[in-house]
């Protein structure tokens, strides 16, 4: 009997029986042409999913009418579309998976750069909005509500002819349907208005009857809602969300995605795993409790209480709690969202009895980096790229040395084995990770947790054929006794510190280069977590006052884990801007909070000498002052590391270098393990 015998059951929605409970949640892509039509990067995606074992999809974020907006949906809007969307319906169907458009309305969050008014069930000014974005929003008139239930219906009914198995109705997070909904939003005084759940939900019931009525009982309607708001006074609470649950049954909905939202600091709104970043705003402490048994749970077991629709289990699960809370009753099926876009063949694993071999989602937030369109993944490089990056047997079998045995190395050598060439990984300390354990250590691994990238590639490279060397340095003289055929080079950057900075090598001095040393026992014999808690109690040589050096991504998280251990902080950057390369969602959370902390953040200076008494600058304006420190921290984003290259260029018949040693621009997870996968399928 398998262990997830509930997760692998099937289950009837509507009229349609699922293969199992495993569900991908919907989540926009940003890979879809500019008018909305599908193009093969998306294509890939949908098809990796249905393929790697999923039950059904929810595609995220399908527009019913021409977006405003310049982020790269999907539409269902106009007939064009609807050859493309077949061609993929029957790809996935081929799998034995269903696949549903989840139909949005962005409403008064939505994304629109130049400005503009936004459609809502109310009229707020800019002031008056309850998002932090202050977006302006016009309250839609009985004559645009026919309009937009039209277009509604006339999309689910291209959906059917596309060949999808129904739609998923948007009526949560800050959309346009939850501005009816919830009364933090609504306050019209008519029939849609927040006097009654009958009112709050009659628009969505309405559009449920329309596409019923065109589209059949064999097609599915989910509805997505909040089942908990937070951080406003007039919030959707879990018994609200029953009560509109039992009004979308009587109404014909076949499923109930139940979510939840926030109206604090941005990014608080809907994002769930960055408001604890550094710290919970209080209103949100209570759910913060709840990050490691599913966030929205609690909405969607009032639900649960109260229908006999199938309702969704979502937000920072896992197949363990999925399969524990089906089991219990509290909810049907289980929406994985990043974890999916992580690993596509999850499902797959689950059913296999290979858990350990799933690849983790670590919560880093690449994945929702605005600044990065389309959507990219930390821990799968292959996410849209699923053609060019597939992992295919060689053509000719070579001998390769990879040298580092940090996470790009590790992919190097993963990728490079599973293709048929013999592999021999040298890393010259006495463990793999490179940096990521003391990453993880400054970082802790309640959010971001870049031990599961670790831990993952190295048990995967154990796995395989590969000759693993640690405490081995690599030089020329090396290189040329093995005589590879390819050399990949992930030796990591250089961290330095500023050579010509006069009292760069006091005593009050560290680095990340001495950091990393004092730490690597603590690191090897007891890990990074427990050493994130025993720096709680002791931090070697670091005094009570600490002056960073460097303001990007290494210096602002330097600066969060030092305060939050009690040390005064000031951070100086010679840069006019900060927070380089730090995930936005999170930096978006740094620096109010360093802010409230008293941590100083000045930029635009010249480091002019290391004293014992501190650090002398001259800022912007001229003016040269003393920034008083205890400790020094050279915090500074890494160098590009070409010492072994140049060594051996010319030498051997083939030469990469792959992650951080290209420099800073190419030092992140992300960067590395694209780069070793590319080179890996590549050689």
């Amino acid at each position: 009997m398998s262990k997830f015998e509930n997760l692998l059951s099937p289950i009837q929605i509507g009229q349609v029986t699922l293969k199992n409970r495993i569900v991908k949640a919907p989540q926009s892509t940003m890979m879809w042409d500019p008018d909305g039509m599908i193009n093969q990067r998306v294509f890939d995606v949908y098809e990796g999913l249905a393929k790697g074992g999923a039950a059904m999809i929810v595609m995220g974020a399908i527009i019913f009418t021409p977006s405003r907006s310049p982020l790269a949906f999907g539409g269902v809007y106009d007939d064009k579309q609807i050859p493309g969307l077949t061609n993929l319906t029957e790809t996935v169907h081929k799998y034995g998976c269903r696949i549903l458009p989840q139909l949005h309305h962005a409403g008064p969050a939505e994304y629109l750069p130049g400005g503009g008014v936004r459609q809502a069930s109310t009229t707020f000014s800019s002031e008056e909005t309850p998002l932090d974005y202050r977006f302006p929003t016009h309250g839609v008139t009985i004559e645009e509500i026919e309009v937009i239930k039209q277009q509604y219906i006339d999309a689910a009914d291209r959906a059917k002819r596309a060949g999808f198995d129904g739609v998923e109705c948007h009526s949560a997070h800050g959309y346009f349907l939850l501005s009816f909904l919830s009364r933090i939003w609504n306050h019209r005084t008519d029939q849609y208005g927040p006097q009654n759940m009958e009112n709050r939900t009659r628009l969505q019931r309405e559009i449920v009857a329309g596409i019923r009525e065109r589209c059949g009982q064999d097609f599915i309607i989910g509805m997505r809602l909040n089942g908990q708001e937070f951080g406003h006074p007039e919030a959707m609470t879990p018994p609200e969300a029953a009560e509109a649950g039992k009004l979308f049954e009587a109404g014909g909905v076949d499923y109930l995605n139940v979510v939840g939202y926030g109206y604090g600091v941005p990014p608080m709104q809907y994002v769930p795993d960055y408001f604890p970043y550094p710290e919970p705003d209080d209103f949100m402490k209570e759910a913060a409790k709840r990050l490691k048994s599913g966030l929205w749970m609690k909405g969607a077991e009032a639900v649960k209480k109260v229908v006999n629709i199938p309702v969704v289990a979502v937000g920072r699960l896992n197949e363990e709690l999925g399969e524990e809370y089906i089991k219990q009753g509290k909810a049907d099926m289980l929406f994985l969202g990043r974890q999916l876009w992580a690993d596509p063949e999850l499902p797959n694993k689950v059913l296999e009895g290979r858990p350990e071999d799933i690849v983790r989602c670590c919560r880093c937030g690449t994945c929702e980096d605005p600044y990065e369109d389309p959507v990219r993944c930390r821990v799968n490089p292959a996410l849209g790229w699923e053609s060019k990056l597939a992992i295919l047997p060689a053509a000719t079998k070579k001998k390769v040395l990879v040298v580092g045995g940090g996470p790009a190395g590790m992919e190097a050598a993963r990728v490079a084995a599973i293709r048929g060439h013999d592999v021999t990984l040298c890393e010259k300390n006495s463990y793999l990770g490179g940096k990521l354990p003391l990453a993880a250590m400054i970082k802790g691994t309640e959010l971001d947790d870049v031990t599961t990238v670790s831990k993952w590639l190295a048990e995967q490279v154990d796995k395989l054929p590969v000759a693993v060397k640690t405490d081995t340095e690599v030089d020329e003289a090396y290189v040329a006794s093995m005589k590879p055929d390819v050399v990949i080079l992930a030796v990591g950057g250089v961290y330095g510190v500023p050579e010509d900075l006069p009292g760069i090598k006091g005593s009050n001095v560290q680095s990340v280069v001495s950091l990393a040393k004092v730490a690597e026992a603590p690191l090897k014999l007891f890990g990074a977590k427990a050493v994130n808690k025993l720096s709680t109690v002791a931090l070697p040589g670091v005094k009570k006052n600490v002056v960073i050096l460097g303001g990007q991504i290494e210096g602002l998280q330097g600066a969060v884990f030092l305060k939050k251990r009690g040390k005064n902080v000031t951070v100086i950057e010679e840069a006019d801007t900060t927070g380089n390369r730090f995930p936005p969602r999170y930096l978006a959370r740094t620096y109010p909070w360093l802010e409230r902390q008293g941590v100083k953040v000045i930029t635009g200076v010249h480091y002019d000498e290391v004293t014992k008494d501190g650090v002398k600058i001259t800022t912007k304006d001229g003016k040269r002052e003393l920034i008083p420190a205890d400790t020094v921290m050279v915090l500074m984003p890494p160098l590009a590391n070409e010492k072994l290259k140049n060594s051996i260029s010319g030498k051997v018949p083939e030469l990469f270098t792959i992650g951080c040693c290209n420099g800073v621009e190419q030092s992140l997870v992300v960067h590395a393990l694209k780069q070793a996968r590319e080179i890996g399928c590549q050689i």
